[in-house]
């Protein structure tokens, strides 16, 4: 059937074909044969295992790579890009996955950068700009202000920018690379209403996403590749579920793990204990008189918005809080806070934080070294450890984790980013903690990896472990958790139990 708006014509001749497109990086191949198309007023979803070619065949399609072999055309006519310039000038636009940013500059300098609205004399028109940026951050539900630095604001805050900054450039084709992956519910629903617009106007839009829900609410067909190759193209209505998706990317039939009813221990004692906790910030607190317990092996949840304080709350706890702290803090076996983050990983707290790359991982060391940095002092020996015996005891580790490797010299730079995932949460698993803190703990990993990531924490808490996860995705929670709490504008909007958990429910308590 032919998408609203758009003419037979239209819709048999693509906005961006590739044909036959082949890439290799050292020898080793990204894309073998692929081909892919995007029609006018339709959302073409692209989905795929960490690693499989999702992002190398839309860095081909905006110039940002030149395949080794293959081609591209642009409304039936052969092009050749060598630059992402090239490529907007085709009037495709890229959304990446990795944020790209000048943290210095504000966020309306940051969407212009580059392409600067002058006056007629030639010098920044700051108010035209000003005022189309609110426009723009407006449709996506951008909460400051547009004269903010962006360095200080959230992961999720700086992923809309990057969406902001692809839509001014009014482009014919939207390249989407897991452009909700640090985004909430609420705000994710936001931008599927406004890919519904755009595609309404007969926009192409390419979906690269993890979350196979919105793939299915959004998409009009699905492509699947796996190991650089293409496996399928289909409508979406031919895919009959999300676990039949799942087992084409990864090539064997995929079976979900979730936290089973009653699997707390009700006899456990309480291992984290909250009251009153507010973290002042320099004009009102970020977290206002919040309380809440968690018992010992607990998968305990914290849901909310973007802003609502859920990794204020975990920074809090492993005392790296960058806030006035006032209420009480009684963590583990001590029953007491934590000045520096020595102290907590001392007394047996570990943090998953929400940006790997910046806070989680030396993205220029090895994958020994990662898993080993905070489990140095544990090797007998240590400063002057044998390397094998620490070679030993990562190769395991990975083993446990199912990080797929080559060598522990590789560059943990060069992993997928599900791979890089299960490194960080692998290595504090290594130190044996009490208390597992994880921020957004699937940000960005495929469905398989995320099986994997849930089957470990899950183990590690009947064992056990008392684990604190803060998400943006409701779904994860909902497989998780024991508990939910939920934070609107930092504050308690409820807490549930597992047979009370709700989306409804919890998406209005996180609601203003």
């Amino acid at each position: 059937m032919a998408s609203p708006g758009i003419s037979p014509q239209q819709e048999s001749t693509p906005l961006v074909a590739a044909a036959h497109l082949s890439m290799a990086f050292s020898g080793s191949a990204a894309l073998t044969d692929v081909d892919f198309d995007i029609l006018a007023g339709e959302v073409h979803a692209l989905v795929g295992e960490n690693g499989a070619g999702k992002s190398t065949l839309m860095k081909i399609l905006g110039g940002l790579l030149v395949p080794d072999t293959g081609t591209i055309s642009v409304t039936g006519a052969p092009v050749t890009f060598s630059s992402s310039a090239d490529g907007m000038a085709a009037g495709i636009a890229l959304i990446h996955q990795e944020l790209n940013l000048v943290d210095s500059l504000s966020v309306v300098d940051n969407l212009f950068l580059g392409k600067e609205i002058t006056t007629r004399f030639g010098f920044p028109d700051h108010s035209a700009m000003r005022a189309k940026a609110r426009d723009v951050l407006a449709h996506l539900g951008f909460r400051p202000s547009p004269d903010a630095l962006v360095g200080p604001l959230r992961i999720g805050e700086k992923q809309l920018i990057e969406i902001g900054k692809a839509l001014l450039a009014d482009a014919q084709v939207l390249i989407m690379d897991e452009p909700t992956s640090a985004l909430s519910d609420t705000e994710t629903q936001a931008l599927a209403g406004l890919v519904r617009a755009l595609r309404a106007r007969g926009m192409g839009i390419v979906l690269i996403s993890h979350r196979l829900r919105e793939v299915f609410d959004l998409a009009d067909r699905v492509t699947v590749l796996r190991d650089g190759r293409h496996i399928v193209t289909l409508p979406i209505g031919r895919v009959e579920s999300a676990v039949q998706l799942v087992s084409m990317m990864i090539g064997k039939n995929f079976v979900a793990t979730h936290r089973g009813e009653g699997e707390l221990r009700a006899a456990a004692e309480t291992i984290i204990t909250i009251r009153n906790l507010t973290l002042h910030g320099e004009h009102r607190p970020v977290v206002n008189n919040v309380s809440f317990a968690v018992c010992q092996g607990e998968v305990f949840g914290l849901s909310g918005l973007l802003g609502a304080g859920k990794t204020e709350i975990l920074e809090a706890l492993f005392g790296v809080s960058a806030y006035r702290v006032e209420g009480d803090i009684e963590i583990g076996i001590a029953r007491r806070p934590f000045a520096t983050p020595a102290a907590a990983v001392e007394a047996g707290l570990a943090f998953v934080t929400e940006d790997r790359k910046k806070d989680g991982l030396l993205l220029d060391q090895s994958v020994e070294a990662n898993f080993m940095l905070p489990n140095l002092a544990d090797i007998a020996g240590f400063p002057f450890y044998r390397r094998r015996a620490a070679a030993r005891r990562v190769t395991a580790q990975a083993k446990a984790s199912n990080v797929k490797y080559r060598s522990v010299e590789q560059s943990v730079a060069t992993l997928s980013g599900g791979n890089q995932q299960k490194l960080i949460i692998g290595k504090w698993l290594m130190t044996h903690p009490a208390i597992l803190l994880l921020d957004e703990p699937t940000r960005g990993v495929d469905v398989a990896a995320k099986g994997e990531i849930y089957s470990q924490v899950l183990q590690a808490a009947r064992d056990g472990l008392t684990v604190v996860v803060a998400s943006s995705e409701i779904d994860e929670l909902m497989l998780l958790c024991d508990r939910i709490l939920v934070l609107c504008e930092g504050r308690v909007a409820g807490v549930l139990d597992r047979p009370a958990f709700s989306a409804a429910q919890l998406v209005k308590l996180a609601s203003p």
